[in-house]
């Protein structure tokens, strides 16, 4: 398993746990259905596609039971993937990559019910006034939020030095989760 997709399946559990503290969860959970993500490779970096994956970004969005929401992106992304998630309840992940730019954002949507106080360090507030949590390490930018009963975490980053490092800031994702629609 590659740098990206250890650290962004941590945060795919702390999102399963609904980024809370006592609750079990299974290891079969966070597991991407299509692996097809932006990798760092030994000649640089580069899209890898899944080819196990058997639907299309558009049909992968019509799988989940509520409406997936896209955001504005702040770059042009020259590829994307869409993957179910493994949870009890509804789980989705868009990535969005500019190869040319060694440049990556994924969003994660979910139907999870959990009301329990996230962990994280408190976020800036979106323009909906909904509170954020922000889940970054060395690897990524990181932010959570909920609305209208769905979750949501928002991951930047780009590649520098043959590493992932954080593309955004918290007060940056904000302003990008804000075009959610």
């Amino acid at each position: 398993m590659n740098k990206h997709a250890g650290v962004l399946v941590i945060l795919l559990a702390a999102l399963l746990a609904g980024c809370s503290s006592d609750k079990q969860t299974s290891l079969d959970y966070g597991k991407p259905s299509n692996q097809t993500r932006m990798v760092i490779t030994d000649k640089g970096y580069k899209w890898d596609i899944d080819n196990s994956a058997t639907s299309s970004f558009d049909e992968t969005l019509k799988k989940v039971s509520f409406e997936v929401k896209q955001i504005r992106m702040p770059f042009p992304p020259t590829h994307t993937a869409a993957s179910m998630i493994q949870a009890p309840f509804d789980m989705i992940q868009l990535t969005y990559a500019n190869l040319e730019m060694g440049r990556q954002i994924i969003l994660v949507e979910s139907n999870s019910q959990d009301k329990d106080e996230p962990k994280g360090k408190d976020g800036p507030k979106l323009k909906n006034g909904e509170p954020s949590w922000i889940q970054s390490d060395s690897n990524m930018s990181a932010l959570y939020w909920r609305h209208d009963g769905l979750t949501f975490l928002l991951i930047s980053n780009q590649i520098k030095n043959q590493k992932f490092v954080p593309l955004y800031s918290p007060e940056e994702l904000v302003q990008v989760a804000d075009t959610i629609q």
